[in-house]
């Protein structure tokens, strides 16, 4: 029921938007009452928390599974990680969902504030631990990893965004991979031990 609840929620925000959407709206998309939906999240922020930290929950544990063993192997494997990572903000959904935040920040700032809280910035800290793992191995040097992380996603999805946003069109995955390709070699020269 839960699951029903999380996933006729994620369509109502991204159609309505957060403001417009009702907890009612959300229950005749699930198939459920009201109260039910009550009895699980307290408010309608608690409704997007949720279905932000789901995502979260199933991207975000596959970071460790990058393992590097050899400074050659750092940048194959980062771009994997940075490719593997690009539809969480630039697939149709995740762009829509950038949207939404962007549309919202001024009447429902308490919901952005959640969308950054949960999705951005555990993107960041998660990307941030892999990057000091590596620092650990020898491979790289960061004075800071969790903002080596931030200015690298930055690098390698900011203008992409902003592409995509103005003209209404995710980018292809060919053209992620070239900007990813382009952002991790500029990153690594940056940081190499």
């Amino acid at each position: 029921m839960r699951e029903a609840i999380l996933d006729a929620a994620r369509g109502v925000f991204l159609t309505e938007g957060f403001a417009a959407a009702s907890v009612g709206a959300i229950a005749r998309t699930a198939g459920v009452s009201t109260k039910t939906i009550y009895r699980l999240f307290e408010t309608k922020t608690d409704i997007l928390v949720a279905v932000i930290s789901g995502f979260m929950e199933m991207m975000l544990p596959g970071l460790d599974e990058y393992v590097v063993g050899r400074r050659e192997e750092l940048e194959p494997v980062l771009n994997r990680i940075l490719n593997g990572l690009a539809p969480l903000g630039l697939s149709e959904g995740g762009l829509a969902a950038n949207r939404l935040a962007t549309t919202e920040v001024m009447r429902v700032p308490e919901m952005v504030a959640a969308f950054y809280r949960e999705g951005h910035e555990k993107i960041v800290a998660a990307l941030g631990r892999w990057l000091a793992r590596q620092q650990e191995a020898g491979h790289i040097r960061l004075a800071d990893p969790a903002q080596a992380a931030a200015m690298l996603l930055s690098m390698a999805y900011a203008d992409l965004t902003r592409r995509a946003t103005i003209s209404g069109e995710a980018p292809t995955p060919d053209a992620i991979a070239r900007w990813v390709a382009q952002a991790v070699a500029v990153f690594l020269r940056g940081v190499a031990a």
